[in-house]
């Protein structure tokens, strides 16, 4: 080979050098960008019911998002969906989450086992009635469509009791949500059901402001979740297994007061208590329930719940322990009957120490 072709031939392979990393800087940006972001990704999920930057904003984290499976019918306002937000790239979170219509009864997000620690939860302040925390949220449709929106179970659309209540609901099956986005999510989509089912829309659909929680603090035995006078029965806190220990408190709402209070021992049980103004639960509450009128029309009861006629408005409250006091309780030996009794005195005490905030009547539950 002459001096001349050698002289080229090196000249050329810095060329093609060069191209390569070129061609591997592209291939990189390229898997980068459709493995770890959005671009060119769809814009909504689901035959339109989720729209992709809504999801985006709850699902807050790198990744791609992408439809794991729909069930929806275009003619109904019925459906759930189910989206995830996964990276191929180190570092990547993955999320999913399911947002559903559904047909829930009575006070539900105070009364179930599904919606645990109502203080946990950050609840809407604007008008609508809804909550959310990092791993599922609900909000409540205006009652005019409460016997028009259920949920969907396969190709059925079902309804809860005879007194249902319409929502939308977002359960994170993985990793945890952005609470605001998450707000923004369930908001946007209530307002499309709505639309749907030809009720009315929700009021605001801006993204709420939010009443988040207080921060753990120590139980006052004595003035429990901030309440004066507030305490528990004997019987409820058998020692050694469910003694007071540290509570948190949400105050933040103009409408929903709640406390969990946090039990010392291997149980690791806690207490609820909750307090709403909210015109949907307070009307739904006694629907399809057997509540018992008070004396001189105070209101209606059951042995954890009651709607009181207050000063200003009918106020609802309610006590609720969690699955590991009750195991708590039969660990010392508290029998069925004993049971009912402790939990007909916390609540006597919570409704005693709690009235006169609410401007309500005292009432003798025991």
């Amino acid at each position: 080979m002459s001096s001349t072709q050698t002289s080229r031939t090196r000249r050329k392979k810095p060329v093609w050098i060069a191209a390569g990393v070129l061609v591997a800087v592209a291939a990189v940006t390229s898997s980068y960008l459709w493995w770890n972001t959005d671009v060119l990704g769809s814009g909504s999920f689901c035959d339109g019911r989720l729209e992709s930057g809504d999801v985006r904003s709850a699902l807050d984290s790198t990744g791609r998002v992408s439809q794991v499976r729909a069930q929806v019918d275009s003619s109904r306002a019925e459906f759930a969906c189910t989206v995830e937000r996964t990276s191929r790239f180190a570092g990547g979170e993955g999320q999913r989450i399911t947002v559903k219509t559904h047909s829930e009864e009575g006070a539900f997000p105070f009364t179930t086992a599904v919606w645990k620690k109502p203080a946990s939860r950050s609840y809407f302040k604007d008008r609508m009635t809804g909550a959310v925390s990092s791993t599922r949220g609900y909000v409540v449709l205006p009652e005019s469509c409460w016997d028009k929106v259920g949920g969907i179970q396969g190709s059925r659309v079902v309804f809860s009791g005879d007194a249902p209540v319409a929502t939308v609901e977002a359960v994170v099956e993985k990793g945890s949500a952005d609470r605001a986005g998450l707000a923004r999510l369930l908001t946007h989509s209530a307002r499309q059901v709505a639309e749907k089912a030809g009720c009315a829309a929700p009021a605001g659909t801006d993204v709420p402001a939010l009443a988040a929680p207080d921060s753990p603090r120590a139980t006052d035995v004595r003035n429990a979740c901030g309440l004066p006078g507030f305490s528990l029965p004997e019987e409820a806190v058998p020692a050694g297994r469910a003694e007071p220990d540290r509570e948190v408190v949400n105050d933040a709402s103009a409408h929903t007061w709640a406390c969990d209070m946090h039990l010392a021992g291997p149980d690791k049980a806690h207490l609820s208590f909750a307090v709403t103004t909210d015109d949907s639960f307070v009307e739904a509450a006694p629907k399809g329930k057997t509540f018992r009128t008070l004396p001189d029309g105070k209101g209606v009861a059951t042995t954890d719940e009651a709607v009181l006629k207050c000063k200003d408005n009918n106020v609802y409250f309610t006590v609720r322990g969690s699955f590991e006091y009750d195991r708590a309780l039969k660990g010392a030996d508290v029998t069925p009957t004993a049971y009912v009794r402790v939990l007909k005195g916390t609540f006597q005490n919570f409704l005693d120490a709690a009235a006169d905030t609410y401007s309500c009547p005292r009432v003798d539950l025991l």
